[in-house]
């Protein structure tokens, strides 16, 4: 089991610090992946992008053990979910934006805290898709009560999505369901259109930095890391980056991935399966 650690801090006025440490998970997957989501922020940054991004921290000090940074106020998906009524609220589209509302009753709060989804939600859309990261129920997405959405858990990435009984529980490039889409207003509103074009932006000015994404992969291929063992593991990467495809095209196919992501049902499926399950 995970241990719950609170530290005083050495600052007087400092607030206590909150980590989870724990054993048994290689965390230096998670700590690759997170230091991937920085840089890509602080490309995103360098060309007035603020995707409000989470990349909480980690860092592993042993063999599958380490300790995680406890991101404050903020509740998994799956118990947003369960707090409105159990599985089958992942099947409807109000509770997320109910919780927001919940904890911004002022419209201006509110609004504040719709476009920090917003932002987010295209962050995270597009670096877990680039990433091909895997496992995601909603118990490996959080929301924080300002708004901010973000992915936790990255024990699978490039491509390394779980089967069951031969069938893949993941068919989504990333994790965009009709509840993520609610909160934007729906898909004829000026939000959802800034959503997509977040999106488009985001992955185009990653798509012209895709060499160094690679570079630092390759570099990281004498690791050890399960899931990063030779050079056909990367090949993921120069899959999802469209490098064969022009801005403008590769943009589309990021719009198509979004609306695929939106009717891909068993997603929701999954997310309801994995609440009964726990």
């Amino acid at each position: 089991m995970a241990l719950w650690l609170v530290f005083d801090n050495a600052d007087p006025l400092g607030d206590p610090i909150y980590i989870i440490y724990k054993c048994g998970d290689d965390l230096r997957q998670d700590a690759l992946t997170l230091q991937m989501l920085r840089l890509m922020d602080k490309m995103w940054q360098q060309h007035g992008l603020d995707m409000r991004l989470n990349a909480y921290g980690v860092v592993a000090t042993g063999d599958e053990v380490g300790m995680l940074e406890v991101v404050m106020n903020a509740e998994t998906t799956s118990d947003i979910s369960k707090a409105a009524g159990g599985s089958y609220q992942c099947f409807m589209e109000d509770p997320m934006d109910k919780w927001l509302r919940k904890h911004n009753p002022e419209p201006e709060a509110y609004q504040k805290a719709v476009n920090n989804f917003i932002r987010s939600c295209a962050g995270y859309c597009v670096a877990t898709c680039v990433l091909g990261i895997g496992d995601r129920h909603n118990d490996n997405i959080m929301l924080r009560k300002t708004g901010e959405l973000f992915h936790i858990d990255f024990g699978h990435f490039l491509g390394n999505f779980k089967s069951k009984f031969g069938f893949k529980r993941e068919r989504a490039k990333f994790v965009f369901t009709p509840d993520f889409a609610y909160v934007m207003g729906g898909l004829k509103d000026k939000r959802f259109a800034l959503f997509e074009r977040l999106c488009v932006e985001a992955f185009n000015i990653l798509r012209h930095n895709a060499d160094t994404f690679i570079t630092l992969f390759e570099l990281m291929l004498t690791s050890g890391i399960p899931e990063l063992e030779n050079t056909d593991d990367i090949d993921y990467l120069r899959t999802s980056f469209l490098l064969d495809k022009p801005d403008k095209e590769a943009g589309e196919q990021f719009n198509k991935w979004i609306h695929d992501s939106l009717r891909t049902r068993t997603t929701q499926l999954n997310n309801a399966i994995h609440i009964l399950a726990h």
